[in-house]
């Protein structure tokens, strides 16, 4: 084998590990929050917890503007939190929810026109929770 084929063949061997590594690197990357959201079983367990409200077409679109998806810790469980408001009218219309991917559960609480709603049935500390993240959210801007 010459030198110069040689050399060539090393390259391109460190090239592939390099790939595969990279490869392997990538499948076992954590999601980003917002990939949860994508997911079938989130969009049954938000359709599930909304309720009637899921008639509600800025509710059931989520389509309004929104914060970036996040990680939080809320009761010692983790959640990705989704906040989204309705189009045009984010100062009466807004909400935060709580997605566990683990346990494919949704809590969270709308806010219309004045009146405020959990869905999902949240526990005490998540619904204390959910109110302190929307006034967060929602009203302590600036």
């Amino acid at each position: 084998m010459t030198h110069a084929f040689r050399a060539l063949a090393c390259t391109i061997a460190g090239l592939l590990a390099v790939l595969v590594l990279a490869a392997a690197a990538q499948a076992q990357k954590a999601k980003e929050a917002w990939e949860y959201l994508q997911e079938p079983a989130f969009k049954n367990a938000y359709m599930k917890a909304l309720g009637p409200k899921a008639n509600t077409p800025w509710l059931a679109k989520r389509d309004g503007p929104a914060p970036q998806d996040k990680f939080v810790e809320v009761a010692g469980h983790r959640y990705v939190m989704n906040s989204f408001c309705k189009n045009r009218d984010c100062g009466e219309n807004s909400a935060v929810i709580l997605y566990s991917p683990e346990k494919k559960l949704v809590y969270g609480t709308i806010y219309e026109k004045g009146r405020t709603t959990l869905i999902g049935d949240p526990p005490a500390a998540v619904s204390s929770e959910l109110a302190r993240l929307w006034k967060k959210e929602w009203r302590q801007k600036g």
